[in-house]
């Protein structure tokens, strides 16, 4: 096992509770900070897609995957699926949400478990926050896997340089660095900074030759 994803199981599993809300043993600042990360890419997924559109998703990194609840609750269609590296996590999420299609996977092996182009979006929130040493390189590698696993949108969130209360035990990025690293790739990406100040999302397309048309945006 790497470093990285025994540092990650470790922190995670230590924080797996029954009594605990979601956002605490995922370790959240809130359930709105949470929330309010999944409202970016709620609002991407009505911009991009028809409303009688179901898009396949993949919730990487997924912890108790709250995030189906939040689309499902809010109107939302997806064809949810959630991928993570901590079975304990997976353990607690199936017991609170039983049903929902969850996978125990690395998805940046060398290998990936998933086929190119297995959904039309791929989302991670809150995977790149813990300080592993390797952030910045490891984030623009992970990136460009999930732009390969996606048809349409790779989703992910990040903790902001500007925040000004840092925390020693996190990561915070420069959102400029990670789009002309896309740039540089040549994935097509924006980002959005303006809705929690000590964060932003990076929203990659696939590249237009790639893409897929998506039925009724013909």
């Amino acid at each position: 096992m790497s470093d990285r994803l025994h540092k990650i199981r470790n922190y995670y599993s230590e924080r797996v509770h029954p009594r605990l809300q979601g956002f605490q043993i995922l370790s959240w600042s809130s359930r709105e900070a949470q929330y309010g990360r999944f409202q970016i890419l709620l609002e991407t997924l009505q911009q991009c897609f028809p409303p009688d559109y179901c898009p396949v998703l993949l919730d990487l990194g997924c912890g108790l995957a709250e995030l189906a609840q939040f689309l499902l609750e809010r109107g939302c269609q997806v064809d949810y699926r959630g991928c993570d590296i901590t079975e304990k996590v997976l353990v607690e999420a199936r017991r609170r949400t039983p049903g929902l299609k969850l996978e125990c996977c690395d998805v940046f092996q060398a290998q990936s478990p998933y086929p190119a182009e297995s959904f039309d979006v791929v989302f991670c929130s809150g995977i790149f926050n813990l300080e592993l040493g390797n952030n910045d390189a490891f984030a623009l590698h992970a990136l460009l896997r999930m732009v390969q696993l996606s048809r349409h949108l790779a989703v992910a969130n990040f903790l902001h340089r500007r925040t000004r209360r840092q925390f020693q035990a996190c990561h915070y990025f420069d959102p400029d660095a990670l789009l002309a690293g896309l740039n540089q790739a040549g994935i097509p990406a924006t980002v959005r900074e303006d809705y929690l100040e000590n964060d932003f999302t990076i929203i990659c397309q696939k590249p237009a030759a790639e893409t897929t048309e998506v039925p009724g945006q013909s």
